[in-house]
């Protein structure tokens, strides 16, 4: 972009690279080439295309998806969350709507219907079926991955999780809990992960364990990967306590800092399908 501002030009078409022969990650494709255009039209006044071969309607769909996340309209700048750096990975809190998140994979527990109807509601239907479908496939499955659906992120996790009132046994249980997670992301190659706080409301599991137990085993899955991950734990707004409880944890495994979210600048990129 650079040297065509240079040489004058007014426009570039960019191919979909990596996404054919390669076989590539199609949305970490789309999602660092979007978002690298945009950054670079603050400095170059351009117009960008981007041209798919029609058959690939699923990169299409990808590419689509990055610039219509970008185009929305921007958020509130209250919205609160701490954030700390581990090794190359990132660990967050932050009050908001899990459904809501812009990430690689928003996950849910199989085990809760209430967060499991929550997530699936705001998918639509088509996700909904899909997890129907794979539910009766492998309904003792720890682990269910659907697509995202109308949600903003790639990939929908429902892990299995139970509560236990003996603390040992819970303790246990969130640890795998947060292990699945962690895993079966990097297996996909995401990088960035959206946790629902479980137990803390519906089941009445002390706030506390809860909170200690999943900041710190993410800290260890983070270290241990040596991945780029960005981990978010999502609390709804009206759980204050909640929300202390995991941002004084995250404050007490490193120096964290308090910042607002910013959504980014409307931008002009054009998606072509072509030969």
């Amino acid at each position: 972009m650079k040297q065509a501002a240079n040489d004058n030009c007014r426009s570039i078409a960019f191919p979909a690279i990596g996404c054919g022969l390669a076989k590539c990650s199609t949305s970490l494709v789309a999602q660092t080439m979007i978002q690298e255009v945009h950054r670079q039209l603050a400095k170059y006044p351009l117009s960008v295309i981007f041209v798919i071969k029609p058959e690939r309607s699923d990169i299409y769909d990808e590419f689509n998806k990055e610039i219509r996340l970008l185009q929305e309209p921007k958020q509130p700048s209250n919205v609160e969350y701490i954030s700390t750096t581990i090794g190359t990975g990132t660990i967050e809190v932050e009050k908001g709507n899990i459904t809501k998140q812009k990430v690689d994979v928003i996950v849910g527990t199989s085990s809760s219907n209430v967060l499991k109807k929550i997530i699936l509601n705001a998918a639509g239907d088509q996700a909904q079926a899909t997890y129907d479908i794979e539910y009766k496939k492998n309904p003792n499955s720890t682990l269910i991955s659907i697509p995202s659906g109308m949600l903003a992120c790639n990939q929908i996790f429902f892990v299995t999780w139970i509560p236990d009132k003996n603390l040992a046994t819970l303790r246990k249980s969130i640890i795998d809990f947060v292990s699945i997670v962690i895993q079966n992301a990097i297996s996909y190659n995401f990088t960035s992960i959206a946790l629902p706080i479980i137990g803390c409301e519906q089941h009445g599991c002390p706030v506390y364990l809860i909170a200690q137990t999943m900041v710190a085993e993410v800290k260890k899955q983070v270290t241990i990967s040596n991945v780029p991950l960005i981990v978010k734990f999502v609390v709804e707004p009206k759980l204050e306590h909640i929300y202390q409880a995991f941002c004084k944890q995250i404050l007490a495994t490193q120096e964290g800092k308090s910042k607002a979210l910013l959504s980014s600048d409307d931008f002009s990129v054009t998606l072509n399908w072509e030969n």
